[in-house]
């Protein structure tokens, strides 16, 4: 569950929500507003005022965001963000949530395991972020999750994608987009000969697919780290259970990773080049 300290505000990246229809194409909605109550209190307590408008981006269809600085009288605990949304005219208005925690710590003097993680703000992502974003699922098979897993534990009450209510993503956009910058920022370096200083945005087309090779490399040696705290045996009466899902992952990682090096020795290779100067046939005088 995503946490927040009192005091920051929130913007493009923090509590926002996507609208598409059911081909999954982006929509600008008929109408759209927001509630915030606080879940730790018996009943849940409205905590800003009701049915508040959201920003909406120019740039972006159907992708709004709530842009609020976190009053300081918000006690910790678990606090629940409602969407009501109406997709179309004449369609019903339907309820989404998403639950986040609330933080009220002193960010400079507190003792709080990791301040820079209510600090960092998120990564913005542009459509051209967007579509690399989209290959590195490709890559990972991360792209419906009610399809391909089935066994997962449920996650965030919510609708991922149009899709369920129930299991979601394995990586978030924010992971997968800090891996393609760093995976960007090798091949820029890729060959000490040349540098380039090319970004998630500049990349050319040819380029990009490696860094998209490079970053689902990362994305599953980061769950293979994850999966590594969380490994165990065990044996009774002759019932054993072993959950061993680290190396697995990074079996995978390294097959990407792999792929990722020798494309960027040849993506960054110095390449011969030869040039004439061109004369007149006959030369006067």
């Amino acid at each position: 569950m995503i946490a927040f300290s009192v005091g920051r505000t929130l913007g493009p990246g923090d509590l926002t929500i996507m609208v598409r229809d059911q081909q999954g194409n982006p929509v600008a909605p008929t109408a759209i507003s927001y509630s915030i109550f606080n879940t730790s209190s018996n009943p849940p307590m409205l905590v800003s005022g009701p049915r508040n408008s959201p920003v909406s981006d120019p740039n972006t269809v159907g992708y709004f965001y709530i842009n609020i600085t976190i009053p300081t009288n918000w006690v910790d605990g678990e606090y629940r963000l409602v969407w009501y949304l109406q997709q179309y005219p004449d369609s019903p208005e339907v309820s989404i949530y998403e639950d986040f925690t609330i933080v009220n710590t002193s960010v400079p003097n507190s003792s709080f395991d990791a301040p820079s993680i209510l600090m960092t703000q998120k990564l913005g992502i542009s459509d051209k972020a967007a579509q690399l974003i989209t290959l590195v699922r490709e890559l990972l098979s991360d792209t419906n999750p009610d399809r391909n897993y089935h066994f997962r534990p449920p996650t965030a009450g919510k609708v991922v994608a149009g899709y369920n209510t129930r299991v979601g993503f394995i990586w978030t956009d924010q992971t997968i987009l800090r891996f393609l910058n760093l995976a960007i920022a090798q091949i820029n370096s890729g060959n000490i000969k040349n540098f380039y200083s090319y970004t998630v945005d500049s990349i050319p087309e040819s380029w990009y697919q490696a860094a998209c090779v490079g970053a689902a490399s990362k994305c599953l040696m980061a769950e293979a780290i994850r999966w590594n705290a969380d490994e165990f045996s065990y044996s009774l009466n002759g019932v054993s259970l072993d959950i061993n899902k680290a190396a697995a992952y990074q079996g995978l990682a390294e097959v990407y990773a792999s792929e990722f090096k020798e494309w960027i020795t040849t993506l960054t290779a110095n390449r011969p080049f030869s040039a004439g100067l061109r004369q007149q046939r006959w030369l006067l005088g």
